[in-house]
């Protein structure tokens, strides 16, 4: 989906997000039409569609006056990937195409959450951040998020990275981008005293992403 924004992607991406949070796969049906006819296609059951887990909606978003601003509904139900520099030109190889079937790569997920859980120690820290987050700048993680950085952060390792880092890109790219929505001029100090917070939990220039988010947040105001 090229440009999802310029549209209200909460509105007519509704039922989609709805749909797509239900644990049972076999509840993931699109309404589309209230009759049945004979002559529906095959996969149109009872007017429904029904959606099968090896489809993942990707899509691209602008962020300037042309276009809506995303709803941390969306934000929250996505994994977001910022491109925040230019790319530049490189030669690749020539590879081939890989076939890899939903029940192998389920199964390589499940093997990832098996043997890479965040560590206890690292759990601890987000926890006590989230507390700091919420007392400072009335912020919360939410459920939600927790639970997505429970399986994004193996799946980040068993790839080859490090568990930090990926705590780190899910701070920064779904807890400290609701920041944008609060008074930042009124907030300079406290996004100073977060930026030395985290250098002091996690490790100095550990969370490099998160803070120069929050380093070009203080830059806006």
């Amino acid at each position: 989906l090229d440009e999802m924004n310029i549209a209200r992607v909460e509105y007519y991406f509704a039922e989609m997000l709805s749909i797509l949070e239900m644990p049972n796969a076999d509840e993931w049906e699109l309404d589309l039409v209230p009759n049945v006819w004979s002559t529906d296609p095959i996969n149109l059951d009872r007017g429904k569609l029904r959606i099968p887990q090896n489809v993942w909606y990707i899509g691209t978003a602008n962020n300037d006056d042309s276009t809506y601003a995303i709803s941390d509904k969306v934000y929250d139900r996505a994994q977001p990937i910022n491109l925040d520099a230019k790319g530049i030109a490189f030669d690749a190889p020539d590879t081939g195409p890989v076939n890899l079937g939903f029940d192998h790569l389920d199964m390589l997920f499940k093997e990832a959450f098996d043997k890479y859980p965040i560590s206890q120690e690292s759990l601890k820290k987000i926890q006590q951040l989230d507390l700091w987050v919420i007392e400072k700048l009335r912020v919360a993680f939410g459920n939600r998020i927790l639970k997505q950085m429970g399986l994004f952060v193996p799946v980040y390792v068993a790839c080859g990275g490090d568990e930090l880092e990926g705590i780190d890109y899910v701070l920064a790219t779904k807890i400290f981008r609701k920041f944008e929505s609060l008074n930042l001029a009124m907030l300079r100090d406290e996004l100073r005293e977060l930026v030395v917070y985290m250098n002091k939990s996690f490790g100095k220039n550990k969370m490099k992403e998160s803070i120069e988010y929050l380093e070009r947040l203080q830059k806006l105001f």
